[in-house]
């Protein structure tokens, strides 16, 4: 009789462990999944057209494109910006913006407080423009590549505006998010949220 009873149970144990093990390996592929995407900018009023490596991706006026690279060094040309056979270095992640046409591009911590942490705000110059940080100054970049520095997390191009889940807490004051701007839009952006 024991070993009819012991039966079922092992069964059930199984199914149980089984069970827990799917559940496990969902979630682990549904959070160790790259994100984010790698994009060739043109904020220009003309098309271009761009080759990485072997691939030739034609990129729209104001638009971006989605580019499929991997990380390391390739060769760039862009006829209509004057590049031919430029090393673009993807590091030290995938995610980001390829910028052909050499146009400037903000890096900038968003800062999500239900606090009053004015003043602890510093003054920086960005481009000619007094903008005030809490996780000190703007980078202004025109690098060929520009990384988001949230691997896929809301801080590209892509993302107008992200969402505060994606934000970083470094502590119980403020959440920050670092995102990547087209100048002329990191601008807009900042005076419509500055307080």
């Amino acid at each position: 009789m024991e070993t009819t009873t012991k039966k079922p149970r092992i069964k059930r144990m199984l199914f149980i462990i089984l069970a827990v093990l799917v559940v496990l390996g969902g979630w682990a592929y549904f959070e160790l999944r790259e994100k984010g995407a790698t994009f060739i900018d043109n904020p220009t009023s003309q098309n271009i057209t761009v080759q990485i490596d072997d691939k030739t991706y034609l990129v729209p006026a104001g638009q971006f494109v989605a580019a499929e690279v991997s990380l390391g060094t390739h060769k760039l040309s862009c006829r209509e910006t004057g590049i031919e056979n430029a090393i673009l270095t993807v590091d030290p992640c995938k995610q980001g913006v390829i910028n052909p046409t050499r146009s400037k591009y903000v890096i900038y911590n968003i800062i999500y407080t239900e606090k009053d942490l004015s003043a602890e705000f510093k003054p920086y110059q960005v481009a000619g423009r007094e903008i005030y940080s809490l996780l000190g100054e703007p980078e202004l970049t025109d690098a060929l590549f520009v990384p988001d520095r949230t691997m896929g997390n809301g801080g590209n191009i892509d993302v107008k505006e992200p969402s505060v889940k994606s934000y970083s807490r470094l502590n119980q004051d403020y959440s920050f998010l670092t995102k990547i701007f087209r100048l002329k839009e990191f601008f807009a952006f900042y005076d419509q949220h500055k307080k």
